[in-house]
């Protein structure tokens, strides 16, 4: 989405967070001074993770705030960052808030919310179907989320309490069919490889290849020559991978509805690993792989 707008010149890569909200800065902690949207995407804003609701609670609003994550963005400017600066950027420090601020960024230039971008880009443009929420939202029939312990494999049914928070909702609370995950995987792969349009070939390739080890949201890494990326995402009742090489015009997909325990992780690497080694013969890249996300 974010790629779509800037070839549309609503917005670029080193746009600041305050070229778009300049009414914010003066609330702002300064350390946010100059945050890029591409810094949000890499996750190099310093901005609070997010993925322990029990360590970091979030801010609570009654119903007269008509546009919450836009308050919480504000909330979130006015911390102080979680990350340390390594020159003029922070390091890296995963944020599922980091995304909410790059989704407003996107909101604010092209006057759409976030769920009306989601619908535009992935299902009139890309002909996707996806759904915000759990898959068993829509009805009871389709996939229920597990968490899973050493005791019991628990299934979260469609009323379940837990939820990922409408205030991080643009940090994966997404849901597609596996048909419509591998041709979105897909899409990826054509693009690498020139075969797709929907955003230039130089996008895909800045998007997966611009930075080393961790890009916009992917993973990387060169192996035997073959350069390698992909996106993991896990919303704690599932779990999603895609890894593509392009050189070798191959790409795989693994969906599991069940993604909170390292028992889950083990089984979608060593699934990995059973792939790789059928199609390339060597059996080690998928450890390097790890170490980009773990």
């Amino acid at each position: 989405m974010a790629a779509r707008l800037i070839e549309q010149q609503k917005i670029t890569w080193n746009t600041k967070l305050f070229d778009v909200f300049p009414e914010f800065e003066v609330n702002a902690d300064s350390a946010y001074h100059n945050i890029t949207l591409e810094d949000l995407l890499l996750c190099q804003a310093g901005i609070k993770a997010y993925t322990k609701t029990e360590v970091e609670p979030f801010p609570e609003y009654n119903s007269s705030v008509t546009d919450k994550r836009l308050e919480f963005v504000k909330y979130l400017i006015k911390q102080p960052p979680a990350a340390m600066k390594k020159g003029r950027k922070f390091q890296f420090l995963y944020s599922n808030a980091s995304y909410t601020i790059a989704a407003a960024m996107l909101e604010k230039v092209s006057g759409k919310k976030y769920e009306e971008l989601v619908r535009k880009t992935l299902t009139d443009d890309l002909d996707l179907r996806v759904h915000v929420g759990w898959p068993n939202s829509i009805g009871p029939d389709q996939p229920w989320g597990h968490q899973i312990t050493k005791d019991k494999i628990e299934a979260f049914p469609p009323d379940h309490e837990y939820k990922i928070p409408d205030l991080i909702t643009p940090a994966g609370d997404l849901s597609m069919t596996p048909k419509d995950y591998a041709k979105y995987t897909q899409l990826h792969l054509r693009g690498l490889r020139g075969k797709d349009k929907y955003i230039s070939s130089e996008a895909y390739r800045y998007i997966h290849f611009g930075h080393d080890g961790i890009s916009l949201g992917v993973g990387n890494g060169v192996l035997r020559g073959k350069r390698y990326s992909g996106f993991d995402g896990s919303a704690g009742t599932f779990f999603c991978r895609s890894i593509i090489i392009p050189e070798s015009d191959f790409a795989f997909t693994i969906m599991t509805n069940a993604g909170s325990s390292t028992g889950s992780m083990e089984a979608v690497d060593w699934l990995s690993q059973r792939i790789v080694e059928k199609h390339f013969n060597f059996n080690w890249w998928w450890k390097l792989w790890l170490r980009f996300w773990w």
